[in-house]
């Protein structure tokens, strides 16, 4: 009776509390009677390591208890490597709880990437949350691991020096290579640029670094205005890299002492006697012959062809112009083909005999054709051309000059066409099959001096 009443009466002065522990991103509810906080991360078996923090809060007989576990940094400073737990959130905080003090243009690298001390670390160490377990279930683990590390270098500023030309430059920095260093000074180094040591050095205490700029030279080198980037001392120089050496009567603009200087003017002038091949067209002759099997007044025309010949020149220079151009050979690599325009010469039979206002004579035959018109910019070739407004026998069109389908009416041949007169047909054209003539007129005629009809034509002969 008395275990009894003793053990109902503690209940009762001791009374037992309900504790959910947060640890790892799990909830575990265990109970507990005297230091709640001890008891209950004793009972969820959570151990505790360096730098991790209890949060604690109660309220009747319930209690909570969450562990924000520390983050484990690694920092490197100086050569030496030491390992921190923190419950900072940014680099600066991490470092100053390693006792770490950063000078003008430090750097900081967190695991590999730049970063400032404003930047925060890695995600965090513990992730409050979870579905809760049932009164009484105790955490899996036996202790809580470690959170992630990060990995925290501190880069010390060395003092350096840069010269460019005879400006000294004294700075601090952490760069990792020359290049590095220039381009935080904000200096561009072109390729003609002189360095040293080279862009690739490694950038230690204590270094001097050498930039001779290259200076630019405004040079005009035969007639032809350039840019000259260059390390050149003197004209001569330049000259030297140019390869060339003026003579006497040839053009330098300065001595070939002067010392070169940012932003100067220099004119080079030189002779040059070079040999130029030129090819020219030789235009076919035209060759005159007869035929007695042709009838008499018929004209047959067998086109030539244009010949070739290569022409090679001596061609001197003077500062960029022509002075000189002498002929050293001339020889014809194709002969031209001569034209034939051959005339019948066979007397013709009586023909029936046409008396038309504007021509009165004999004719072979009537054709019923479409009449259409053209001239020499409808040739399909531009003015430029040595083979426009020539027709497909080799003569020039104009008035009097028709194109035909040789099938119908051959080509040589005199036609008389009513309101039109005599024309000869002396070209053909893809569209001018069957009974189609197209009379040719000169572009000085305007731009509509037939209209297209259909009417009996003569062939003359």
């Amino acid at each position: 009776m008395v275990v009894v009443l003793l053990a109902v009466v503690g209940f009762q002065v001791f009374p037992r509390h309900e504790v959910t522990v947060l640890s790892n991103g799990q909830a575990v509810r265990v109970a507990a009677t005297f230091n709640t906080r001890n008891e209950g991360l004793a009972a969820a078996a959570v151990t505790l390591g360096p730098g991790d923090r209890v949060l604690y809060g109660t309220g009747g007989r319930h209690a909570s208890v969450a562990v924000q576990r520390a983050r484990a940094v690694s920092v490197e400073v100086d050569g030496v490597v030491m390992d921190v737990r923190t419950q900072a959130t940014t680099v600066g905080g991490a470092l100053a709880e390693a006792g770490i003090t950063l000078q003008q243009a430090d750097r900081v690298m967190l695991n590999g990437q730049s970063t400032t001390t404003h930047g925060p670390l890695a995600s965090a160490a513990l992730v409050y949350g979870g579905s809760a377990v049932p009164f009484g279930v105790p955490s899996g683990s036996a202790g809580d691991p470690a959170a992630g590390s990060s990995r925290l270098t501190v880069v010390r500023a060395r003092p350096v020096t840069v010269m460019v030309d005879t400006l000294r430059v004294d700075t601090m920095s952490s760069a990792n290579t020359v290049n590095d260093l220039l381009s935080e000074l904000g200096i561009t180094v072109r390729e003609v640029d002189l360095v040293q040591p080279g862009l690739t050095s490694p950038l230690t205490a204590g270094l001097t670094v050498r930039l001779a700029p290259a200076r630019s030279v405004n040079l005009k080198l035969d007639g032809k205005d350039q840019t000259l980037y260059t390390q050149a001392q003197t004209v001569a120089d330049i000259l030297r890299i140019l390869g060339v050496d003026p003579g006497p009567d040839e053009i330098l603009s300065l001595p070939r002492s002067t010392p070169v200087t940012n932003g100067m003017d220099l004119v080079i002038g030189l002779n040059h006697t070079f040999t130029e091949e030129v090819q020219e067209q030789i235009a076919p002759e035209t060759v005159y012959d007869t035929d007695s099997s042709l009838a008499a007044g018929t004209i047959r025309v067998a086109p030539g062809a244009a010949g070739l010949r290569v022409i090679k020149y001596s061609v001197t220079t003077k500062n960029g112009v022509e002075t000189s151009r002498t002929i050293l050979s001339s020889d014809v690599v194709q002969e031209p083909v001569a034209a034939h325009q051959i005339k019948g010469t066979r007397p013709a039979p009586a023909r029936p005999t046409l008396d038309a206002p504007d021509y009165t004579g004999t004719y072979s035959r009537k054709i019923t054709v479409k009449a259409t018109w053209y001239n020499a910019s409808q040739g399909g070739k531009v003015r430029s051309d040595p083979a426009y407004g020539i027709t497909a026998t080799g003569v020039r069109l104009d008035y009097g000059v028709c194109a035909v389908d040789p099938n119908v009416i051959p080509l040589g041949s005199w036609i008389y066409v009513p309101r039109y007169g005599k024309c000869l047909a002396a070209d053909t054209g893809g569209a001018i099959k069957g009974n189609i003539i197209d009379l040719g007129f000169p572009e000085s005629a305007g731009g509509q001096p037939w209209f297209t009809q259909t009417l009996d034509i003569y062939v003359l002969d």
